[in-house]
């Protein structure tokens, strides 16, 4: 009972993107931005303070958590599970050339907003949320991906898939679709794309079980300082355990997202960040939010399950992910 309760009043905070609406100096090494470098250096505008994203939907899930039902956990399946075939570092090696660092500079309202996405194909398409990939379609906003530890600027790319972002989780304002896909444009240092890029395959079919753990990967910005987080931003590798099991609709027999116990990357900028399975490194969730909390040992993180991505796109498509992607769309 306590649990519900307390659940209650928790504020899951979907637009776990963060946003730094400052002027501030640019790394002189590099220059993310021309525009922005040049903004920089010659605005003479009162300093904004620093602001979050989406405010208005993070405020209005106060009033729809209730909606993010509790459900019994799916029947574990009777195979015996495998030992586990890839290494902790093999993982973290791989996601230095696979996790990616999204970093869009919003021209009209003066911010930058940071979040994560992950490489899913060898031909460069990549998966991410649907609140960070409408950025790539806004005309006031400049977007660019980074990756690497700290991420340096790697490419440009456009939407390939972008759901309906009008269902909403309850009375809130919060997508029920909050996936995309994204494609390799243009890479930073001009030379041509390639067909062979580092990826992480999606398991579209994975079962979680309460209590197994999870790797995470993701660019957390929320305590870096302003500069810190333009310049030298890194990626994040850490352990999370599964809490419980949740439903964005009213079908109470499937569970489409799951809650994880919190660690360090549970916090704003991790937002399209992955989580992947011990056993084989592939994709079973999506970072959507987090809880709310002083420290991150007192939040919550919540993902959507590779499973109801897979699904949203089957809806919508008439095919799952693998098969989508095999059409290069």
């Amino acid at each position: 009972m306590r649990y519900f309760l307390l659940i209650a009043v928790l504020v899951l905070i979907t637009a776990s993107s963060f946003v730094l609406s400052r002027e501030l100096s640019l790394p002189k090494k590099e220059a993310v931005f021309e525009s922005v470098t040049e903004k920089t250096a010659t605005s003479s505008a009162p300093e904004p303070e620093i602001v979050q994203d989406l405010k208005k939907q993070i405020n209005s899930l106060s009033s729809a958590v209730k909606d993010l039902k509790q459900i019994p956990p799916p029947k574990p399946s009777t195979t015996p599970e495998p030992a586990p075939v890839v290494k902790s570092a093999d993982i973290y090696n791989k996601a230095l050339g696979a996790v990616l660092n999204v970093f869009c500079y919003d021209r009209k309202a003066n911010a930058y907003i940071f979040g994560s996405a992950s490489i899913i194909h060898p031909k460069g398409y990549i998966l991410t949320n649907g609140h960070l990939a409408v950025r790539f379609e806004d005309p006031n906003t400049e977007c660019q991906l980074r990756r690497g530890s700290p991420a340096r600027n790697f490419a440009k790319a456009k939407v390939i898939w972008l759901p309906s972002q009008t269902p909403k989780i309850g009375a809130s304002e919060i997508p029920k679709n909050d996936v995309a896909i994204l494609k390799l444009t243009e890479l930073a240092d001009g030379s041509a794309l390639s067909e062979n890029f580092e990826y992480f395959e999606i398991n579209a079919s994975y079962v979680s079980k309460i209590g197994e753990s999870l790797y995470s990967l993701n660019y957390p910005s929320e305590f870096l300082g302003a500069d810190t987080a333009l310049s030298n931003t890194n990626l994040v590798f850490t352990l999370g355990a599964v809490n419980s099991f949740l439903t964005v609709d009213d079908n109470t027999s499937d569970a489409e997202g799951v809650y994880l116990k919190g660690e360090l990357s549970t916090q704003h900028g991790s937002s399209g960040g992955i989580f992947l399975d011990t056993r084989k490194g592939e994709i079973v969730g999506l970072f959507v939010g987090l809880t709310e909390g002083k420290t991150t040992a007192e939040r919550m993180q919540f993902m959507f399950m590779s499973s109801y991505i897979n699904r949203i796109l089957l809806e919508e498509k008439g095919m799952g992910i693998a098969e989508y992607l095999a059409t290069n769309p």
